[in-house]
């Protein structure tokens, strides 16, 4: 699909004094603890590195997952925690034996949560090289050729690798406890590599307490995991996957207060849903930010249910006493008063992007429609659609489609005309440009309507009819 420019949705100005910052806080931690070693040959070589090292990180953020860039605060985020994991390194030198404690998964598993596991992976590297370079640019007695420096970038590569590549994001804590244990074996499995490595004759009370303390690294990511997303999560505004699975789930206040007031809207968001969960999963978005989305999508219709036909149960329709224009202006309604009860209950800006663009800026075409048969001639289509704005991201988007397709498939139930009904609705959604302002294509837009006709046909599968007799005892 067409996208809006990269270069004019960055706040160009807040990121390069962002960037800056980190260059200077990462240039004086390398300096500092060497300053009575300081030349200007060796304080030039550390600035120079520091620069190019977070130069090629702007540049591999800018292209591989923009959105990092775009969001001022996942760019804060990221520095936030690559300035944890430097602080621990920098720490470490003060234990002989403390290099082998530092949990070296932590950056790559906190980044891969809650921000991008894309940028997860290259901030982790970005850390480990500097902290070899410094140790290159400011020597010990022994060098650079020593047991522990090979250990330091051996296992700061291979475990920022497998924390956020194979480890992927999960909303099962359970699963972050096997994590840990996990990366505490892999951890200890590249100490005892590097300590055969350089010693001849071994020591092995001395292997034993590396290997002690290297699987407890991975443990110790872990637990910095669960004390610090919680935290991370209200300072800077981000959202990890416990958060969203937390919010996607029937029992929260807004979902409850749904079920009571307006029961049709309710099991139309569970139902869509489903949809849109299976979309999402099937071009590789997480599950539980999908589910999120689409529960809350229609939470404005709190305000005044009656309006909207999956809540008339008495059969009267206070539309048919209202000008078509009356009725646009109620239905437009609910996107606003969506986001409006959204943001009172703290639901994630993404949450609230999606409420706010599930119509985009599609005519209402019921009342369009309506408002046709009264006028001569063709009628303009202002003032008769959705306020948009269009969807800006893949989840939006596929809520917007999977929302018409429900009611859509719903109202006709049946199968056969089930690919023809959805074909149509991103057909006219594709008319209207709705697509434009996001970065879904036509590969997955084809993957979205294909599941949702698999979905439809599972929920619409056939059973066997019970006989119409009653068992006695």
């Amino acid at each position: 699909m067409a996208k809006s420019s990269k270069l004019h949705n960055i706040k160009w100005k807040s990121i390069i004094y962002i960037y800056i910052l980190a260059f200077l806080v990462f240039s004086l931690m390398a300096i500092l603890p060497n300053w009575a070693e300081r030349t200007s040959v060796k304080v030039s070589v550390q600035l120079t590195t520091t620069a190019l090292l977070l130069f090629s990180l702007g540049l591999y953020v800018y292209f591989v997952d923009h959105d990092t860039m775009v969001l001022r605060r996942k760019t804060v985020v990221m520095f936030t925690t690559m300035l944890l994991f430097y602080a621990m390194l920098q720490l470490a030198k003060l234990w002989e034996f403390g290099i082998y404690i530092v949990p070296f998964a932590f950056c790559s598993l906190m980044l891969s949560l809650i921000v991008s596991d894309k940028v997860a992976f290259f901030s982790n590297f970005v850390i480990v090289i500097l902290v070899c370079m410094q140790h290159i640019n400011w020597p010990t007695q022994e060098g650079v050729l020593t047991e522990e420096f090979f250990y330091l970038l051996f296992s700061g590569v291979i475990e920022s690798v497998y924390a956020s590549y194979v480890f992927v994001r999960s909303n099962s804590r359970w699963r972050y406890i096997l994590v840990g244990l996990v990366q505490g074996a892999i951890s200890a499995a590249c100490c005892t590599l590097s300590y055969f490595m350089f010693q001849q004759q071994p020591d092995w009370s001395n292997f034993a307490l590396k290997v002690g303390l290297s699987f407890a690294s991975g443990i110790l990511a872990v637990v910095f995991i669960f004390a610090l997303v919680p935290l991370f999560e209200r300072l800077f505004k981000v959202v990890s996957v416990f958060r969203y699975s937390e919010i996607a789930s029937s029992d929260t206040a807004l979902m409850r207060m749904l079920f009571e007031k307006a029961p049709g809207t309710y099991n139309h968001s569970l139902t869509v849903a489903i949809y849109v969960e299976a979309s999402a999963v099937a071009i590789g978005l997480p599950g539980a930010m999908a589910r999120a989305a689409a529960y809350y999508h229609d939470i404005g219709k709190i305000k005044a249910p009656s309006y909207f036909a999956e809540n008339q149960f008495s059969g009267v329709n206070p539309h048919d006493s209202m000008t078509p224009e009356a009725s646009v202006s109620m239905i437009k309604s609910h996107v606003v008063n969506g986001y409006a009860l959204g943001k009172e209950h703290n639901l994630p800006e993404d949450v609230l992007n999606a409420i706010l663009q599930h119509h985009g800026t599609m005519p209402i075409k019921y009342f369009y429609l309506k408002a046709q048969k009264y006028t001569d001639g063709v009628l303009p289509y202002e003032g008769y659609c959705y306020e948009g704005s269009k969807p800006t991201s893949k989840i939006s988007a596929i809520l917007m489609i999977c929302d018409a397709a429900e009611a859509a498939l719903r109202s006709v139930g049946d199968k056969s005309r089930s690919e023809k009904i959805v074909d149509d609705i991103v057909a006219e959604r594709l008319a209207f440009d709705q697509f434009s302002d996001c970065d879904i294509t036509m590969k997955e837009i084809d993957i979205v309507k294909s599941t949702i006709i698999t979905t439809y046909n599972g929920i619409r599968h056939r059973r066997v009819k019970y006989p119409d007799v009653k068992l006695e005892i």
